[in-house]
């Protein structure tokens, strides 16, 4: 099912010596060339500088700036994706790009600065919160008054999307729920929303994007694609009005919390009106919605077998048959390795509590290869094979805006002044890429040559 998504993936780093390393490992990435062509991952700029997207047509950059100029946040985002088996793919490749970055830095410097995938980090006592941004384009007039429908649904979603952690020691089920402040805000950092209000489509006017801000990012394939495709099935089935009548939560705020802390399954949650409501039974009236929606809609298998393991694991989390979601779940996953078998998969000799955030960690550095060893040692589901992931890596979506995006940053750059998402600077003049799909040889070639600097 087409529906143009991307992810913005907020890579922690740590503090060496009292600083972060953001700008160096942003700095490693530049230098490093792509065999077999020795090609630079950044596409250039006429300057001779690189400019903050990548060959695949994602960007790289540092974000949470403290100091101006020197960030705190290695975000690497994938591309526009028109479906959310290709958003798991390129959502993988931020984790190369980000390994990319270590390893180089590790050879350039000496020593290594690890890249977590982590939604808390501790910092002396306090903590603090990294995770994703999942974006979704909508028709803005048919999803208008639809965006309360969206709420419950990402309060509960974390009973299968959420990847585990800790909280001042406590293991929970989605550690990035304890910083959700507000149900809506358009400044997402310090108010840490369930869903960002900055109206910024990057396409058209009469789309807008749903910018979803509680998710964090998962090492598991199975969690990530299941996040984007039921996600995906949701808004969508709002927006053609086969989602309605959600049941509408006393304290949604409230609510996302107490889920987070309930590992041991009991999440049940107080109505508006009084009553409570089960998760399983609330996330039964968006499932009833998705099948409404595939009933109507042209899908594939990618779209049934997200709806197949969809309802199997909802089956299984209200038997409390976690084991059977070991091998997909993956906050349940941490559970099985750090709670519950740490002696197992993990040595250390700091106080427990200790090793088990230090095991978290480990478990979540896309610059180390434990997450690789647990996935082979529990068999973990995977969905993409080495050729999915090569090309999320190399090339950008075929047909799509980001194709379009390289093949001109790569055939004006001697007139090239910099790229945004939705236009291109080239000479001096901003010209704008509003669509997302469409864009063949032919188009490319008519964009190029209409914006291409006449010769003086």
């Amino acid at each position: 099912m087409k529906i143009w998504q991307g992810i913005e993936v907020e890579y922690c780093v740590p503090y060496i010596k009292g600083r972060a390393y953001v700008n160096e490992l942003l700095d490693a990435l530049r230098n490093y060339r792509i065999p077999p062509n020795k090609e630079p991952p950044f596409l250039a700029k006429r300057d001779g500088q690189f400019s903050q997207f990548l060959i695949n047509g994602g960007r790289a950059y540092g974000d949470m700036s403290v100091t101006p100029g020197v960030y705190d946040v290695l975000e690497i985002t994938t591309p526009e994706c028109p479906n959310p088996f290709l958003a798991l793919a390129y959502e993988k490749a931020t984790e190369v790009y980000a390994r990319i970055a270590s390893d180089e830095f590790e050879r350039l410097g000496g020593f290594r600065v690890h890249c977590y995938k982590i939604s808390a980090t501790r910092s002396e006592h306090e903590y603090t919160t990294r995770g994703l941004h999942e974006s979704y384009l909508v028709e803005r007039k048919a999803f208008e008054y639809g965006v309360e429908e969206l709420v419950p649904y990402l309060v509960a979603r974390q009973i299968f999307t959420g990847v585990g952690g800790y909280y001042f020691g406590r293991f929970m089920i989605s550690p990035r729920q304890m910083f959700v402040k507000s149900v809506y805000a358009e400044k997402v950092f310090g108010n840490w929303p369930l869903i960002g209000g900055i109206d910024e489509p990057h396409a058209d006017a009469k789309f807008r994007r749903v910018q979803v801000t509680n998710g964090e990012g998962a090492r598991s394939e199975w969690t990530t694609f299941i996040r984007q495709a039921i996600t995906s099935y949701v808004i969508r089935g709002i927006e053609r009005g086969l989602i309605k009548g959600a049941p509408r939560l006393k304290d949604p705020v409230e609510a996302t919390k107490l889920i987070a802390i309930s590992p041991e399954g009991d999440w049940t949650l107080e109505l508006e009106d009084g009553r409570e409501i089960k998760a399983f039974d609330l996330l039964s009236h968006y499932l009833d919605g998705i099948e409404r929606l595939f009933s109507n809609e042209e899908i594939d298998d990618w779209d049934r077998y997200a709806l197949k393991e969809f309802k199997f694991t909802l089956k299984k989390l209200e038997e409390g048959d976690f084991e059977a979601l070991k091998d997909r779940v993956e906050w349940i996953t941490r559970l099985e390795v750090i709670e519950k078998n740490f002696d197992k998969y993990f040595e250390s000799e700091d106080l427990l509590e200790d090793s088990k955030v230090t095991a978290n960690n480990q478990y979540s550095a896309v610059s180390d290869a434990t997450f690789e060893r647990i996935q082979e040692e529990l068999k973990l589901i995977t969905l993409l094979d080495d050729r999915d992931l090569s090309r999320a890596v190399l090339f950008p979506p075929p047909g799509s805006r980001g194709f379009a995006r390289v093949k001109v940053a790569r055939e004006l750059q001697p007139w090239l002044d910099d790229l945004g998402w939705a236009n291109v600077r080239v000479d001096g003049m901003v010209h704008p890429m509003l669509d997302l799909d469409g864009w063949d040889d032919a188009k490319i070639s008519d964009f190029i040559n209409r914006i291409k600097p006449k010769a003086k």
